[in-house]
């Protein structure tokens, strides 16, 4: 039997398959900067912490201050501070259709974009996007959105609840 012979790559191919290749050597280089600028802030941050902790009164003023002004109520709780007041959403009011048809008009353009954007160096940002606009719809309708498969959930960061997020940690 003879050997089937694979049909020449257009030049179209070969420049798709480029342009995958630069795209994921760029994903790969952004995310080593991350990695490095990631640690680069934790040694900074330990080493605060550490003059704070030995007394170093203006490492403790500055690390008092930083911690003062943190808003985010994840970040507070990670140093086992109170949430600021006012912080957390108003469970009792309904949302309005306004609101709803709103909330779904940016989840599907969310969508859209990330769905065309999958080959793109943007799929990160635009992946956050849909994220984000799916948690609003999801917590302002109480009900999963069906776009999103339930097996896919987790690999958006979605829990299995309306609007729930999975910890990074």
């Amino acid at each position: 039997m003879a050997k089937q012979r694979r049909a020449p790559r257009t030049k179209e191919q070969m420049a798709i398959d480029l342009k995958l290749a630069l795209n994921k050597v760029k994903t790969d280089m952004r995310d080593e900067v991350k990695k490095l600028e990631d640690r680069k802030a934790i040694i900074l941050g330990k080493t605060l912490q550490a003059r704070a902790k030995d007394g170093n009164a203006n490492a403790k003023q500055e690390f008092d201050e930083i911690l003062a002004g943190l808003t985010r109520d994840q970040d507070r709780k990670a140093w086992g501070l109170k949430p600021l007041p006012g912080t957390a959403p108003a469970p009792t009011a309904k949302p309005s259709a306004a609101d709803i048809a709103a909330a779904t008009a940016r989840y599907e353009d969310a969508r859209a974009a990330f769905n065309k954007g999958r080959e793109t160096v943007e799929v990160g940002r635009l992946q956050a996007a849909f994220v984000e606009a799916t948690i609003v719809l999801e917590r302002l309708t109480g009900s999963l959105v069906s776009g999103i498969k339930p097996e896919n959930r987790k690999g958006f960061g979605l829990g299995d609840r309306p609007g729930e997020r999975l910890s990074n940690g």
